[in-house]
This record gives structure tokens, sequence and C-alpha cells, in this order.
């Protein structure tokens, strides 16, 4: 459980602390106070990035020092009180566990949140890239190996398609078409080698998503072909593209619940259905971690009726695991989230 966050030079915190004493904690205030800032802080923490800004876009830029930093800090009391300390600035980035620096992944095994806000139910309903990301994500606080085999995918895509590119040039200039260039067949062996391992790991977490009444179905861009075919005959195109067309990269999934929803769901119900593949998430993390995520909820209540907010908002889900709650006017939670909840007016 957290007990404390103290944040320096972090977006609009120059310095910032308090004590949180409940499992519930809902941060409420008029816009621009910087309510959904502090769980930024807590998932930059938790799991190494922000949700929603490059690396160095919430350091507090209005500092004396020539070298810019922030610094997030949060203690967690569960068997034994734990200081996590998050240092980065536009150099370099140092973790600690009580003042001892440790390995990316000494820091971050201990630790995970789950975000869900307005934003990311937009992307994720609009953006393919984003919904293989929200995949990746998953499975790489599950399984740390998994962000270096992600490492080694981009980095042999772009060598075939630097190659590709190559290719294309003498395609264009001389009609030739080198199908079966040495080169790019040893380029296109690698790249098969790491796209199945994670169209297949992308795959077993669709499935174990799945609930009664909301799946995950994911889509192969070489759809029934087997990948090792589908890169074969994709090779001409690939060649007059100058870039590679199939593999994990161009894959994509839906969420079905009886009906397609981003095609044919309400605006509540997309919210309500990313809600509960989100709280799935925790389910299946709580399975391999041991622990079930922080889950931190912006702004949820903003676009969704009484019936919807008391959904997302049930006792059942917010007691497995500590959460936070951004609101601009609490009195819109549920009667019994507040009588559980630690209110903290950022106005």
């Amino acid at each position: 459980m957290i007990k404390k966050i103290k944040l320096t030079n972090f977006r609009k915190f120059k310095n910032f602390e308090i004590d949180i004493e409940k499992d519930i904690v809902v941060f409420h205030g008029d816009n621009a106070v910087g309510k959904s800032t502090l769980l930024e802080a807590i998932y930059i923490l938790t799991n190494g990035k922000s949700p929603w800004a490059s690396s160095d876009e919430y350091i507090h830029t209005e500092q004396e020092c020539d070298d810019t930093y922030c610094r997030v800090e949060i203690t967690v009391e569960d068997d034994e009180e734990k200081t996590y300390s998050y240092y980065k600035s536009t150099s370099r980035r140092i973790l600690k566990i009580n003042e001892k620096n440790v390995s990316v992944k000494k820091f971050f095994e201990e630790t995970a949140s789950t975000i869900f806000n307005p934003e990311k139910i937009e992307i994720l309903m609009i953006s393919p890239s984003r919904r293989r990301e929200f995949l990746d994500e998953i499975i790489s606080t599950l399984d740390y190996e998994y962000v270096e085999t992600l490492k080694q995918f981009r980095k042999i895509l772009r060598q075939r398609n630097a190659y590709l590119k190559k290719l294309s040039k003498q395609f264009y200039e001389k009609g030739i078409i080198a199908r079966n260039d040495p080169q790019l067949n040893f380029w296109t062996k690698e790249f098969l080698k790491v796209a199945q391992k994670i169209q297949d790991m992308r795959e077993t977490l669709a499935e174990r998503m799945k609930t009664k009444d909301l799946k995950i179905e994911y889509i192969k861009s070489n759809g029934d072909i087997a990948l090792e075919d589908a890169l074969e005959n994709s090779k001409k195109r690939d060649i007059a593209t100058g870039h590679t067309n199939v593999g994990p990269h161009r894959d994509d999934w839906e969420l079905i619940n009886g009906k397609n929803i981003k095609k044919f769901g309400s605006r509540g119900e997309k919210r309500l259905s990313i809600g509960k593949l989100i709280f799935e998430v925790q389910k299946i993390m709580k399975k391999e971690l041991g622990y079930y995520p922080v889950l931190l909820l912006d702004d949820i209540a903003s676009e969704l009726d009484r019936k919807n907010t008391a959904e997302i908002f049930k006792p059942e889900i917010l007691n497995k695991q500590q959460t936070f709650i951004t609101i601009i006017d609490y009195k819109n939670l549920p009667k019994e989230v507040l009588e559980k909840a630690q209110l903290v007016d950022l106005n």
C-alpha cells in the first residue's frame, strides 16, 4: 500500500508531499489543479514511463539550476516499508530503493499500476498502434524479458526496412525485383524468429482476457496464413513499397461483446467495456505477480451516467487493490465509495 507521495519539480508541483491513509483515495478539485498529474507520477514510478507524455515532458522547466530534473518518491508499506525514488533529468535516470541505486528490473519487479481514463478509451478505439501497445505493456509487466524481445524486433524491423528501401530503389531504377536476395532472406529469417514469438504472446494474452460477455479478437496482418508464408508472398510488395507489410507491427485487435464495440457501441458502452477489460487485466496481474496493481481512475465519471458510474465503482472491484480516483466534484461518486475514501481537495 502506498503511504506517501513526494514530488519535486514534477510538472506544476515544485515541492509537494502527501500522506496516504486509505486504500481508496479521491483527488478532487477544479480543472488544471494537478489531479491527473498525481496519477501520472504514480504511473511513472510503477511502470517506468508516462501514460501520455514523452520522457522529458513532465520535468518542471522553471528551475534555477542549469540541469533541470524531477524526482518522484513513493513510500510503500506491505511486509516492510520501502521508499522508491525515481530521478529524471534531461540526460539521465536514476532509480533507488531505500536510497540505494538499483537496476531497472529490480526497481519495477515489485511495483505496477494500471491507468483508466477517457483519453485512453478514445485512443484504444481509434489507434491500432496504441491497441498493440496496450497488449505489449501488459505482457512487459508480466514478463520483463518481453521488453528485450520488443527492442530486438524493432531493431530487426529497421534493418529489414532499410534494406528493402535499397531494393525498392533498384526496382524503380532497373525494374529488378530481387525476391531471393541473400541479405533480404537473412533479415526475413531474423524477423520471423522474433515476430512469431510476439504474435504468440499477444494471442495468448487476448485469450486469457476473455470473459463470459467480453472478448478481445486478435487480428493478424497475415490472416490465417502462416507468418513465414505471408512474408514470402509479400516480398514483391515489400520491395515495391520499401517496407515490411505483414507482421506484429501491423496486427490489431477488436473488442467484442456480442457486437464490435468500436463500430457499433455507444460512447457509454465503449467506456464500460474498456473498464471491464482493464479490471480483467488486474485479475491476470494478480495471478501472475501475486498482487493487484495500483488502480488509477482518471476522470472516469465525467462521461458516464449514474448507472454506469456505479458499475465502474463497484466495491468488489475497488476493494481488491489500492485505488486512486480523480474527479472534479467528489459528490458525483457513489456513497459507498466516499464512505471508505480519503478525500484530497487540490484546490
